[in-house]
């Protein structure tokens, strides 16, 4: 007897169908999830690189002039007091500036927290030509640099070399520079580590 055989086919369920689009709608998610991740992770990583290095130049920069600080000596009307003073939120001193050129030469420096109207603050350093102990400071003819923008922290302190004693305030007639000089800055991701800078010069 011979048997015909005829083969049949089978089409996917409606059931199987849901099941597999809801298998291949969770590994989509679960890829953008990944994608997400790795790009909020280089994001952050990102911010992370550009705020050290914010902070390596404000470092830098004020290690520089710091290390070629000069003691040199203004007349106050009738006195000479050293061309150096300070307060919590900046300081005045006397450093070369050879990265302009033929118009290097020395510079009367002075940091100080520059305020905007919308309540932003800024750490700028205006810098004028050093034109002997007689000079009048005009900071109406600075140059103007902004170091470090969108500053929520500022505070200066100068340690005593004598008694090792820190303060906030160092008044130009005092007989001697101090021995060291603490920055603490925080900006919006936090605060910085202590920028410590000793003035070898002073000693």
């Amino acid at each position: 007897m011979t048997h015909s055989f005829r083969k049949t086919s089978r089409g996917f369920t409606l059931l199987e169908l849901l099941v597999a689009l809801a298998v291949t709608s969770a590994v989509v998610a679960l890829v953008f999830a990944g994608v997400g991740v790795i790009g909020r992770s280089e994001e952050r990583n990102q911010r992370v690189i550009e705020r050290s290095e914010r902070m390596l130049v404000v470092s830098q920069w004020l290690g520089r002039k710091f290390d070629t600080l000069r003691l040199l000596s203004r007349r106050d009307e009738n006195i000479f007091v050293n061309f150096f003073s300070g307060n919590a939120a900046g300081a005045i001193w006397v450093a070369p500036l050879p990265e302009r050129g033929d118009a290097g030469g020395l510079y009367v420096f002075r940091m100080s927290p520059l305020r905007h109207a919308d309540g932003r603050v800024d750490l700028s350093v205006e810098a004028v030509p050093y034109d002997g102990a007689l000079m009048a400071l005009d900071w109406g003819k600075a140059l103007r640099e902004t170091l470090l923008s969108d500053v929520r922290t500022l505070q200066w302190h100068y340690q005593d070399g004598l008694t090792g004693q820190w303060t906030q305030q160092w008044d130009s007639a005092k007989a001697q520079y101090p021995a060291r000089i603490r920055v603490e800055i925080a900006d919006a991701r936090g605060d910085w580590p202590p920028l410590v800078f000793p003035l070898a010069r002073a000693r």
